[in-house]
């Protein structure tokens, strides 16, 4: 290295011997540095160059956006002639903000933060103090020091006040500082009830974005973090800090640590109760605010404030980040099998919180609100399932009582009833079986059944089967007319109309594939399915319609069935780019011959075999089955690594971190064995490919936040003003983009996006393609097994029955 005075800039030709320039207070060194030299003693000997006061060790090596020069990066800084700058260490950094927290604590009041000077002389200004932590947080060596310095403790008690606390831009750094730390294994256990209760004040009564966003995003990282009380299930190898994120490790006297215990738990139920703790019932939150909320339940209040987000369109991080946290609470809930649960559906149905996600999909394409409108959706699709499974038990239900009595008085069921003397027996609305036969939802026998005669009509459907059937009643104006014109035909005329709602909703059900919607994320809007009850109006109206004009009659129900569920997959297809009216003019308005003629060939040759119970629960098995076989296809490929075109992001709002080099035009990427991180780096032509060691840059899975598509074109495109349509950005905190790639073909680009969605979690795989295979992959199975059955002339059941029980245990099994 050299310490000759600096030329103003430093200029290299193609081919020559790389130069940096290193700055130190406003002095410049060029340096040429060795790509294969260990950090540390560029440091050391850039220190001695520049007479540093300070000891080497206590310094580091920046770039210009100030991102730490590791073992990793440096190759690509030192390549690239990026100039560098000599500045203290993270751990140094680390020991100075906890320094200006300490002061600031000893002074007690925080009101004027902006202007609070420390007193100690190696201190800073508590407010720059507060902006170097959420800057550094995510770098683990400032993280480590932080925390084992009690900055963690210090910042949670600056917090946790709400009298002369925080406020402003010190408020929002101290809470992205907050975040970030919760990014790692420790810290936790610094985390009161205080001061979540703070961060959930925050949430309702702040209106700043820049502190809305990470205190939501908060809230929703310890929804997120169910209790696992299983010591060995905890990995404390990450910063080998004494708590986790699920308890606290106490140890004996002889230091020997025992199990974890049930100290500092977080997940739904933890959040959920504070949150009923913090906002009373009587609307009142904080010191008696909120009193324009008198009569609104608190958990009720808290959520209305986070939907009402959604309607707001100029800060998506926000509305995202509020998405999100439906979602975690509605997906945490459901895993921990919570008992407030229940609860919290009930509350999202009143705030109506449907409407809001409707709304955000015409302006949520390629966003990133998108993978959270996605994921709503199979959260929705979760509580449509469990209402489905939910059986009928209106004498201890009082809701579904009320639907059953208003569904009676609708179809005037009760007029014009003579019963018979075993009729007689009525239930406390004086409900009977001749009343419920007539809207077809009591079959023949069944007269004698009595109040069970109730528990069994929507068996199959549940508690969504009567939600359904109650708003087409109500929804419906001639309905009582409905089944007076059932009644006027021949018995084996009628259609019975309860059986043919049930039909519906299960055609729907399976459409939507709803017993696998906690597995996977659906790859496109579904506003229909966000209407569900209005939808199975519209098919329930046409399956009415093509029972009367074909003239079907009682054995015909499972062709006309089959006829409903071909429209519905033809009509569905598209849905992203369908309207209401255009849906409704497909069931409403085409006419039953061209429905007819189009379907008569698939039904002459399945027969309706395809539609049988049994056959559609195979179906449902080998489609959660594909997509299992698929996820892991997709993780291989990533493992293997694959070569890209580097990319240049030409659409509005996304911000890259790593421009492309023109020189460099390829880039190589490989997953880790831990799958826990991707590697790449980039190269001038294709190689063998690289082994992961090699390779210098690190994307961490857990930085990412979702994956863009359709965001620039290759470095060297011949139309480098048109977007390709293989090209994707990884995109990390924000809109700013980790790594920009053009992928080689569109399978390529259909396993790494959907790969990185799978390792995330959350969003499942969503591309056409993907979605394509495991369609194949399960119908070819399907396929298969059926050959197995039909091919030896096996009659595939149309429903299974059970006998019953035996009387006692006193038997055994055998061959």
């Amino acid at each position: 290295m050299s310490s000759q005075p600096p030329p103003p800039t430093p200029i290299t030709r193609r081919g020559a011997i790389p130069t940096n320039v290193v700055t130190y207070k406003g002095r410049r060194i060029p340096a040429r540095i060795d790509p294969e030299a260990r950090v540390a003693y560029i440091v050391e000997i850039m220190s001695t160059s520049f007479a540093t006061k300070e000891h080497h060790i206590t310094l580091c090596l920046r770039d210009e956006a100030d991102t730490l020069v590791t073992q990793n990066n440096l190759p690509s800084k030192v390549y690239n002639h990026d100039i560098l700058k000599l500045v203290p260490s993270p751990a140094t950094e680390a020991l100075v903000v906890v320094t200006s927290l300490k002061a600031s604590a000893r002074r007690g009041s925080l009101a004027d933060s902006n202007l609070d000077l420390p007193t100690s002389a190696d201190g800073i200004p508590l407010k720059l103090a507060l902006f170097n932590l959420q800057k550094y947080i995510k770098e683990e060596d400032f993280a480590v020091e932080f925390m084992l310095k009690g900055g963690m403790k210090m910042l949670v008690r600056l917090l946790e006040r709400n009298e002369g606390g925080l406020s402003g831009n010190s408020l929002a750094y101290a809470l992205q500082g907050i975040r970030g730390i919760l990014e790692f294994e420790s810290g936790w256990g610094d985390l009161s009830d205080q001061f979540i209760d703070r961060i959930l004040y925050l949430v309702i009564t702040a209106s700043q974005p820049n502190i809305l966003r990470p205190a939501t995003a908060i809230i929703r990282k310890l929804v997120i973090s169910s209790p696992q009380l299983n010591s060995k299930d905890n990995n404390l190898a990450g910063l080998k800090m004494p708590v986790t994120p699920y308890g606290q490790i106490k140890k004996d006297r002889k230091g020997k640590s025992k199990e974890v215990t049930q100290v500092n738990q977080y997940g739904f139920d933890r959040v959920y109760n504070r949150i009923k703790y913090v906002i009373g019932d009587d609307g009142r939150y904080g010191n008696g605010h909120g009193n324009e909320h008198r009569g609104i339940s608190g958990v009720e209040l808290f959520f209305k404030v986070v939907v009402k987000r959604l309607e707001g369109t100029g800060d998506l991080e926000l509305v995202a980040q509020s998405l999100g946290l439906l979602n975690s609470c509605l997906r945490s809930g459901h895993q921990e099998n919570s008992k407030q649960y229940p609860e919290l559906v009930a509350v999202l149905e009143h705030l109506n919180i449907k409407r809001y996600v409707s709304r955000l999909m015409p302006t949520s394409s390629n966003n990133v609100v998108e993978p959270q409108i996605l994921n709503f959706q199979a959260r929705y699709g979760v509580i449509l399932q469990n209402t489905r499974l939910r059986p009928i038990r209106p004498g201890s239900n009082p809701a579904q009582e009320k639907m059953l009595r208003e569904l009676w008085e609708y179809g005037k069921l009760g007029q014009q009833e003579q019963p018979s003397p075993g009729q007689m027996r009525k239930t406390g609305m004086a409900r009977t079986a001749a009343g419920w036969k007539r809207v077809g939802l009591c079959q023949d026998g069944e007269e004698e059944a009595g109040f069970l005669m109730e528990l069994e009509m929507f068996r199959d459907v549940g508690e969504l089967g009567l939600e359904c059937l109650h708003y087409f009643a109500t929804h419906e104006e001639n309905f009582y007319n409905l089944i007076m014109e059932q009644q006027a035909k021949p018995a084996e005329r009628r259609c019975p109309i309860g059986k043919a709602s049930s039909e519906c909703v299960k055609i729907l059900c399976e459409h939507y594939k709803i017993s696998q919607a906690g597995h996977h994320s659906p790859a496109n809007f579904q506003l229909f399915l966000l209407n569900f009850s209005k939808l199975h109006q519209l098919v329930l109206r046409f399956f009415l319609r093509m029972w009367h004009e074909s003239a079907s009659q009682t054995p015909d129900f499972p062709k006309v069935s089959f006829l409903v569920r071909s429209q519905i997959r033809l009509s569905l297809s598209d849905e992203g780019n369908k309207s209401w009216l255009d849906l409704e003019r497909d069931f409403l308005d085409t006419e039953y011959r061209t429905i007819r003629d189009r379907q008569m060939e698939l039904l002459e040759k399945e027969d309706g075999m395809m539609s049988r119970h049994a056959v559609r629960e195979l179906r449902d098995k080998l489609g959660r089955e594909g997509y299992e076989v698929l996820s892991e296809q997709r993780i291989g490929c990533m493992l293997q690594g694959g070569w890209f075109n580097s990319a240049m992001v030409i659409i509005p709002g996304v911000f890259p971190s790593v421009k492309p080099n023109a020189q460099k035009p390829l880039r190589f990427l490989r997953l880790s064995p831990n799958r826990k991180i991707i590697a790449w780096d980039e190269f001038s032509h294709r190689i063998d490919n690289p082994p992961f060691e090699s390779l210098r840059e690190r994307i961490e899975i857990a930085n990412i936040n979702s994956v863009r598509p359709q965001t620039g074109c290759a470095v060297n495109s011949r139309s480098p003003n048109l977007v390709s349509k293989l090209s994707f950005s990884i995109i990390g905190e924000g809109e700013s983009s980790l790594l920009d790639l053009d992928a080689i073909h569109a399978a390529q680009m259909a396993e790494w996006t959907d790969g990185i969605r799978v390792l995330r979690g959350e969003g499942g795989m969503s591309s056409k393609e993907s979605a394509d295979y495991i369609h194949i992959l399960a119908e070819l199975a399907l396929k298969v097994r059926l050959l197995d059955i039909t091919g030896d002339g096996v009659e595939i059941p149309e429903k299974l029955t059970f006998g019953t029980a035996p009387r006692s245990v006193d038997f055994v099994f055998a061959k």
